[in-house]
């Protein structure tokens, strides 16, 4: 097992990424794509905040590595990024959770 300063530097690159869903409105946009990808017009109406509101979440979303965007002509879907769901999986293994 890992401790102090190597343990803190293997935690400080996944501490940057989780800070990037660390607001309510971020969880539960991640959680909407979690289900399906989709654009920001449809987010809106799942949530009690304007568009505005989600375009800043969802850029702050991408920027941090959550979200994938894809442009379809005038239209923006996004998704949730597979690649940094696998690398917090294989951070924090949910199979030794359930072994205590």
């Amino acid at each position: 097992m890992t401790s102090g300063k190597r343990l803190l530097a293997k935690v400080a690159p996944f501490a940057k990424i989780i800070k990037g869903i660390a607001h309510p409105h971020r969880l539960a946009i991640l959680y909407l794509l979690a289900y399906d990808p989709t654009w920001p017009e449809d987010i809106v109406r799942h949530l009690p905040i304007r568009q505005t509101l989600v375009a800043h979440h969802l850029k702050e979303m991408l920027r941090s590595g959550w979200l994938t965007k894809k442009r379809n002509g005038k239209h923006v879907t996004y998704a949730v990024n597979k690649k940094i769901m696998k690398q917090l999986a294989s951070f924090v293994p949910l199979r030794r959770i359930g072994q205590y």
